[in-house]
């Protein structure tokens, strides 16, 4: 699968959330908030806006390892050439 998100829906709101399931596991992700109309989300506490979220591993070892995805992530923004891109 891919996810194209263009640069013209980004935003820099991160959230962590937690969902617990039926079975009573929590889960926890990260997501990344996009630009929507005001218009798509009545009333202001109507909060379904578009997002990229990130669901994170059990494990130290995993969750480590993407910490460290994301910061290459990070790197690789900024060192990217500023001649591209839209905004």
């Amino acid at each position: 699968m891919r996810i194209n998100v263009y640069s013209q829906e980004l935003t820099d709101e991160v959230l962590r959330i937690e969902k617990q399931s039926n079975t009573g596991v929590t889960y926890s992700a990260v997501q990344v908030i996009l630009h929507s109309s005001e218009k798509l989300h009545h009333p202001p506490q109507d909060d379904d806006r578009s997002a990229v979220t990130f669901w994170l591993p059990k494990s130290v070892k995993r969750r480590e390892r993407l910490a460290q995805a994301f910061e290459r992530m990070a790197d690789l923004v900024r060192t990217a050439p500023h001649e591209t891109g839209l905004d």
